[in-house]
């Protein structure tokens, strides 16, 4: 097992969230809520995998469905899994009014990634968030904002870590014959 800062934690999952196709402002709340996850749990980086792993197959919140739950109505369930980070992003953006609470929302992918997004506002997971693919969810208000949890640091295992960083890499810029040339500094003039 190897030891991450939770910094470490933070922009590593960043990464492979931008790597495994979220847009930056997802992955940099991804990279947060990862952080969350390790201070509870040892098994953040698996949750991270399997979420850069499974991001392409999970679908948005439909506008309609979203429209429902702000009226307080049943969901129904889409044809794939709801995407938990699209999800949470669109109750914190537009919370639902008090009036639509409890809310049940049906077959969401990952829930873990659900809870730890909605963990620093006022809505939160009725049943603790275990590591499942796919799950029905109650969001309820609470009254108290947890604060974040410091010094802990997030253990990973080297096959899972070899792997986030294979979609961490994704974000890099390839070398081109001018970067070779040039080397990893500046032009020829170092002015530092």
């Amino acid at each position: 097992m190897i030891d991450l800062s939770l910094n470490e934690v933070e922009t590593l999952s960043t990464k492979a969230a931008r790597g495994a196709g979220f847009s930056w402002g997802l992955a940099e709340d991804i990279g947060r809520a990862a952080r969350r996850i390790a201070v509870e749990d040892q098994s953040w980086g698996v949750a991270m995998l399997s979420l850069a792993e499974n991001a392409q197959s999970f679908a948005g919140p439909d506008p309609a469905r979203a429209a429902g739950w702000r009226k307080g109505e049943a969901d129904k369930p889409a044809e794939r899994p709801l995407c938990p980070i699209r999800t949470a992003a669109l109750l914190l953006d537009d919370p639902p009014p008090a009036d639509a609470m409890p809310l049940t929302i049906l077959d969401v992918g990952l829930p873990i990634w659900l809870d730890a997004m909605l963990r620093r506002s006022t809505m939160r997971m009725a049943q603790p968030a275990a590591l499942l693919t796919r799950a029905d969810v109650v969001i309820e208000r609470r009254t108290e904002i947890e604060q974040p949890a410091a010094g802990q640091r997030g253990t990973v295992d080297q096959q899972t870590l070899a792997a986030l960083n294979s979609f961490a890499a994704k974000t890099y810029v390839p070398e081109s014959e001018r970067s070779r040339v040039r080397g990893a500094g500046g032009g020829r003039v170092d002015d530092e």
